[in-house]
C-alpha cells in the first residue's frame, strides 16, 4: 500500500524543527564556556534580555561561576560598584595573594552570577541619562525573574537568590529588593546611610556631571577607594588599569546623590534578611558608623551590621579581603543553606 504524505504538513514540521534548532542554537550562543587551566572552577558566560521603559530591549551580560554543576545551589547574584564592570568580583592572584570573591564562592559549593551592570563591560550602553536608578533596578529584577524561571540561557531555574552588591551596586541592590523583593537575602558592602560628608570634592562632582558617561579620576582612585597599609601597590595599578569603568549621569544624579534619603533610595522597603559590612578605614562609608546603620531597614526581617578591620572602600582588592568572604559565607549559612 502507497502511503501519501501532505506535503504541507510535512512543510511546516520542518519549519518547526528549524525553528527550534535556531533557538537553541541561540540560547547556546550565549553562553561562552571557560575555564583556567588547572582550575576546577567553570565560568559561563550568559545574555539577559531586559527591556526598559522606553521600549527597547537591552541585554545584561553575566559571568556564572560554579564548581561542578550550579544545580541546588545558593545562587549570589553580584552587582559590581560606580566605575568598575563583573572584574571587580573576580580580580586574578597578584603576588600570590586571592582577590577572586567569585571563585572563593564557588569553591565553597555557591553558585555566582557577576553581572556587568548596564552601562558598563559587555552589557548595553543606554543613554546615560536615561540609565537612572529606576532603569537600572528594573533590569536587575527582569534579570532575577528569568532565573526563577528556566526561561534563561542557562535552562535551568534557581531556587535561592541573595543579591550582593558594592557601593553603587549596593545602592542599586537595596532599590531592586525595595520596589521588586525578588531576592531571599541582601548584603551590601562598601555602604552606608547615615548622613555624613563624604571626600569628593564639589568642583570634581560638578565636572564629573557634564559628562553622560564619565571615568572616576585617576587622581582620587586610590585615595578614596583604597587603605593603603592593607593594600598592595601591584593591585592598585592592576585595577587603575584593568578594573576601571565608566558611570553614568544619570545613575550619580538618582543612586549617589539621594544616598542619604530613606524616601528616594527605598531603604525602608527591603524585605528579607539584610547583611551590612563597612570597611573600618573606607575613606566613604567608616565602619565608624555601623551602629546607625540597622535603623534604616525598617521592613527588614533582620540586618546583621559588620565591622571589617583594615580595609578601605573597595573590600575585594585588599589583602584582609578573606574577612569579608569568611563573614558572608557564615551568614549566608545561616539564612539561606545550600
Amino acid at each position: 500500500m502507497k502511503v501519501q504524505t501532505n506535503p504541507i504538513a510535512h512543510t511546516r514540521s520542518t519549519v518547526h524543527r528549524l525553528i527550534a534548532l535556531c533557538a537553541l542554537i541561540f540560547m547556546l550562543a550565549g553562553r561562552v564556556f571557560a575555564q583556567e587551566p588547572g582550575s576546577s572552577i567553570k565560568v559561563d558566560q550568559v545574555s539577559f534580555p531586559v527591556m526598559l521603559s522606553d521600549g527597547n530591549t537591552y541585554y545584561i551580560v553575566g559571568y556564572l561561576y560554579y564548581q561542578g554543576s550550579y544545580h541546588n545551589r545558593t545562587l549570589q547574584v553580584a552587582l559590581h560598584g560606580g566605575n568598575y564592570n563583573h572584574t571587580y568580583w573576580d580580580v586574578p592572584p597578584i603576588n600570590g595573594h586571592e582577590y577572586s570573591y567569585a571563585r572563593y564562592m564557588a569553591q565553597r559549593h555557591y553558585a555566582v552570577l557577576a553581572i556587568d551592570q548596564l552601562g558598563t563591560g559587555a552589557s548595553s550602553k543606554p543613554d546615560g541619562d536615561f540609565l537612572t536608578l529606576t532603569e537600572t533596578a528594573s533590569g536587575i529584577h527582569q534579570v532575577l525573574a528569568q532565573l526563577r524561571s528556566s526561561e534563561n540561557a542557562l535552562g535551568y531555574a534557581f531556587d535561592r537568590i541573595v543579591l550582593v552588591g558594592h557601593s553603587l551596586g549596593s545602592i542599586n541592590g537595596i532599590y531592586a529588593q525595595a520596589t521588586y523583593h525578588d531576592a531571599d537575602a541582601l548584603i551590601t558592602t562598601g555602604l552606608c546611610h547615615v548622613p555624613h560628608d563624604l571626600p569628593i570634592p564639589q568642583s570634581v562632582i560638578l565636572e564629573l556631571s557634564q559628562h553622560t558617561y564619565f571615568p572616576f579620576p585617576d587622581a582620587l582612585r586610590e585615595q578614596v577607594f583604597y587603605y593603603t597599609p592593607d593594600a598592595d601597590p601591584d593591585v592598585i595599578a592592576y585595577d587603575r588599569s584593568n578594573l576601571a569603568d565608566l558611570l553614568t549621569r544619570g545613575q550619580l544624579v538618582t543612586g549617589i546623590f539621594p544616598i542619604f534619603d530613606p524616601e528616594a533610595n527605598g531603604i525602608g522597603q527591603v524585605t528579607g534578611p539584610v547583611l551590612v559590612q563597612l570597611g573600618e578605614h573606607d575613606a566613604l562609608f567608616p565602619a565608624a558608623l555601623a551602629a546607625g546603620e540597622a535603623a534604616f531597614y525598617t521592613s527588614a526581617a533582620s540586618v546583621t551590621v559588620q565591622s571589617l578591620p583594615n580595609v578601605g572602600h573597595d573590600v575585594n582588592t585588599h589583602l584582609d579581603n578573606q574577612t569579608s568572604w569568611q563573614l558572608i559565607d557564615t551568614w549566608l549559612s545561616s539564612v539561606s543553606p545550600r
